[in-house]
């Protein structure tokens, strides 16, 4: 997508997200309290009036859009930001996709519907990391967005190499959560072995990087 594209796309979530907001709103209450914020297991612990609630998704999706927007303008290496520009656009449309499930659990707590928020944030999050696995074996160096270390920086080749391992590990990690979101086993203990595999497929990107660039640089 292009920006002007992407910024479209954005405004539209954002009156959207906006409008679904303002409608629960009308519904419910004047003194109704609605979840602000939920813990690692999934459960409500914090709430918040009802406006305050409702209107957090679409704020945040508006600040992504301008935080998104800006990395476009800023961005030093826009030739390889034009080559990287479904990178930017899956981690664009993913965060609003973030606002959104936001938006959906709060409405769902707001209208008592069953709907259980920590498979529904694991399946949200374990989709956004397999689209953004996949993009990244295909991104070029850029400073604002990837898997930025000071040896991807240094070198082109160690950037692309870093960057196809850490896409299959994102894709790997990412499918682990949206299976056990799908297949219902999302717990306290399940979540500490899904948080483990998604720092590992971060980490292990960051450490090849540095073992990559000096076997090229004895090479050199």
């Amino acid at each position: 997508m292009t920006n002007r594209n992407m910024i479209l796309f954005s405004a539209i979530a954002v009156v959207a997200l906006a409008a679904v907001s303002g409608w629960a709103g009308q519904q419910l209450p004047a003194g109704a309290q609605l979840p602000l914020h939920w813990n690692a297991f999934g459960e409500i612990d914090r709430y918040g009036d009802k406006w305050t609630a409702l209107m957090l998704p679409p704020l945040l999706a508006a600040i992504l859009t301008l935080v998104f927007w800006g990395i476009t303008r800023i961005e030093p290496q826009q030739d390889n930001l034009n080559v990287s520009r479904n990178l930017l656009a899956t981690v664009w449309i993913g965060t609003l996709g973030i606002a959104a499930v936001i938006e959906l659990m709060v409405v769902a707590a707001a209208f008592h519907w069953p709907l259980a928020a920590l498979p529904l944030i694991v399946g949200g999050v374990g989709l956004f990391t397999m689209a953004l696995g996949n993009q990244l074996s295909k991104s070029r160096q850029m400073y604002l967005i990837g898997i930025r270390t000071p040896w991807t920086l240094a070198d082109p080749d160690v950037w692309i190499a870093t960057h196809r391992l850490g896409g299959k590990l994102m894709m790997l990690a990412g499918l682990v959560w949206l299976v056990c979101a799908l297949a219902g086993w999302v717990g306290p203990v399940t979540l500490l072995w899904l948080v483990f595999a998604m720092m590992l497929a971060s980490l292990v990107p960051v450490v090849y990087s540095y073992i990559l660039w000096r076997r090229i640089g004895r090479k050199s």
